[in-house]
């Protein structure tokens, strides 16, 4: 303000520090009755502002007057300020409790962003309607827009994962971030020391990174495939079609309804509306995001309850042919013991069998040798016939002897045999030096039935009597042994003419037995002991005995 002689009287406004609010609202100038004074008033915009510039002339009365006239205009624009604010604030609130319970960071930005879109808003209110708040503004009318525009970006960037599908938008989105930085640090430079520019241009350019930067938003969240895009584009078409345009184009209105003016030349309120909108439908497409994630997840749910249902069923016909074959081997191993032990006490039945057999045949030659007043020969008989009933009664309670006990066992009965054919019987036995015959085991009287046989068929019908032959030895690396009984009796072809009522009565019974012994043994030690008889012929080609090559493993 100057005076007619260019003096400068007073100057105030809202960018000149100190600041006072009183101080820009009206300057007092005085003038007496009937006088005229000449004033001059300079009026400089450095930065845009929401309102536009007027200059009145008022008293003290119609001043007072126009504060009450401009009071009951802004009614309108209080509520309609205060219910934007109120839908921002609590959009913001109920964002942030679903960030305490989800940890999403798309919900954190959207919380931060609506925040300061409220906080803005109330701002306004407080600078338009005179609230009387501590939240005067002192630098430029861009106060935390900036920041706002960094938390927006931020939340529709992470809504869309445009980091991921887009790397190199995401990379210029980035340069974008870090200016809307340095712009929200001068502003607050500016609140503390002033403003830093004395040119209108810096202040009135400075919507071009929001602009740049919508623009780029805009076509990523168009061309990406995200299922929540049409209530994106709908937000960000919302807000520039209410807010920015508003702002870039400054419409003015100068004439009509006052109220309704108050709300058209108020470009904050367009912008808050702009942004109560656009939130509005980012809330839809957070619901529907959630809606989504629900519903997937119980797909998920659905499919993992499908996959445990398959691998129970899996598990329990798998636990169930598993358990089937336990029962089956169970029931083998049942069946195996069952018929071992079958095996062995028909392998005692026999044994026990045996032994009757044995002492039948000797006490039939010590009867003989009585009725013939043979004292000597009937003495020497029943020594030997002692002892080998005392080793046919160890043997019998085993079910293996060595082979010496075996062989042993054997000579005696042979010499008893021999004794009683009035030694028209001889016999050789011969054992392999290899042999540890002390500590190889076999069953007991197994070969005994085949030579007493050999005795029996071959040389009983030879009036000179004749000889058998035992010969002893192992094969495959000691691990068979070898037992071949040889005589130069009849042969098997001439015995079966002859038809011996006794012999034919020992071979069905002690043959019998030794055979069904064989197929015991066999099966009781899962072994497989061979018995193989052969027809010996001279060289004319008659019947020059018999031999049996008995093979057991060991």
């Amino acid at each position: 303000m100057f005076d007619s002689s260019g003096r400068q009287l007073q100057q105030t406004g809202v960018y000149f520090t100190p600041y006072n609010v009183h101080d820009w609202q009206a300057i007092r100038l005085v003038v007496t009755p009937l006088s005229t004074k000449t004033y001059y008033l300079k009026v400089s915009n450095l930065v845009r502002v929401v309102d536009p510039l007027k200059v009145m002339l008022h008293t003290p009365t119609s001043l007072r007057l126009w504060f009450a006239d401009n009071s009951y205009f802004t009614r309108w624009l209080f509520l309609g300020l205060a219910i934007v604010a109120s839908g921002l604030l609590i959009m913001s609130l109920f964002a942030f409790t679903q960030y305490h319970f989800t940890r999403d960071k798309v919900f954190l930005y959207y919380a931060i962003f609506c925040f300061i879109a409220g906080f803005f808003v109330v701002w306004n209110m407080n600078f338009r309607l005179g609230l009387g708040l501590p939240l005067q503004m002192r630098s430029t009318s861009r106060n935390f827009t900036f920041i706002m525009a960094f938390f927006y970006v931020l939340f529709l960037a992470k809504f869309v994962n445009l980091a991921t599908y887009a790397p190199k938008t995401w990379r210029v989105m980035k340069v974008f971030l870090l200016v809307f930085v340095a712009q929200e640090s001068l502003v607050g430079y500016e609140y503390f020391y002033g403003l830093v520019f004395h040119s209108n241009w810096p202040y009135l350019r400075q919507d071009v990174t929001f602009l740049l930067s919508g623009i780029i938003l805009f076509t990523s969240v168009l061309r990406s495939k995200s299922p929540y895009k049409v209530y994106l584009l709908a937000g960000i078409s919302s807000v520039w079609a209410i807010a920015f345009l508003s702002m870039f184009l400054d419409v003015r209105v100068a004439k009509g309804n006052p109220s309704l003016l108050v709300f058209i030349n108020y470009i904050p309120f367009f912008f808050g509306l702009g942004m109560l909108l656009e939130n509005f439908f980012f809330l839809i497409a957070l619901a529907y995001r959630n809606r989504l994630v629900e519903i997937e997840k119980n797909k998920m749910q659905v499919r993992y309850a499908e996959q445990l249902e398959r691998q129970l069923e899996f598990r329990t016909k798998e636990v169930q042919a598993q358990s089937k074959i336990l029962e089956e081997q169970h029931i083998r191993q049942l069946e195996s013991n069952f018929e071992q032990k079958i095996a062995e006490t028909e392998m005692t039945a026999l044994r026990a069998q045996m032994n009757p057999h044995f002492i039948f045949n000797c006490l039939n030659s010590i009867k003989l040798y009585t009725l013939e007043n043979d004292v000597f020969t009937a003495s020497e008989y029943l020594t030997k016939f002692s002892r080998l009933i005392r080793l046919v009664l160890e043997n019998s309670r085993s079910e293996k002897v060595t082979l010496e006990n075996e062989l042993e066992t054997l000579e005696l009965d042979i010499a008893m045999e021999a004794m009683r054919f009035k030694n028209k019987v001889k016999y050789h036995i011969t054992i392999d030096e290899t042999i540890d015959y002390q500590y190889i085991e076999i069953p007991p009287l197994l070969l005994q039935p085949y030579v007493e046989n050999a005795i029996w068929h071959g040389l009983m019908h030879k009036e000179e009597g004749g000889t058998v032959t035992i010969t002893v030895e192992t094969q495959n690396n000691a691990t068979l042994l070898r037992v071949i009984i040889t005589d130069d009796g009849v042969g098997r072809a001439a015995s079966n003419e002859l038809k011996s009522k006794s012999a034919t009565k020992n071979k069905s019974f002690g043959l019998k037995m030794t055979s069904e012994r064989i197929e015991l043994i066999n099966q009781l030690y899962k072994s497989k002991t061979q018995v193989q008889i052969d027809d010996l012929v001279n060289a004319e080609g008659h019947a020059a005995g018999t031999r049996v090559i008995v093979k057991i493993p060991i």
